[in-house]
């Protein structure tokens, strides 16, 4: 993940940034992390995902997804 900005919110961090797809377009992500060892904007992260532990949301309406 390539990271665009970060957003400390004390014990938590907002990081939002794209992950490229197979197709060559971009996946725009946000991940939560610990706000105490945020990556830089400008830096690539690598993500694990626990599935269990995601949202989804419908780019165009900002529903979430699945309920």
């Amino acid at each position: 993940m390539e990271v665009d900005l970060v957003e400390v919110l004390g014990a938590d961090a907002y990081v939002y940034g794209g992950m490229s797809r197979d197709d060559g377009t971009r996946a725009e992500v946000t991940v939560r992390t610990d706000g105490r060892t945020p990556p830089r904007r400008g830096e690539t992260v690598f993500v694990s995902i626990d599935a269990t532990q995601t949202h989804a949301f419908d780019a165009g309406t900002g529903v979430r997804l699945g309920d």
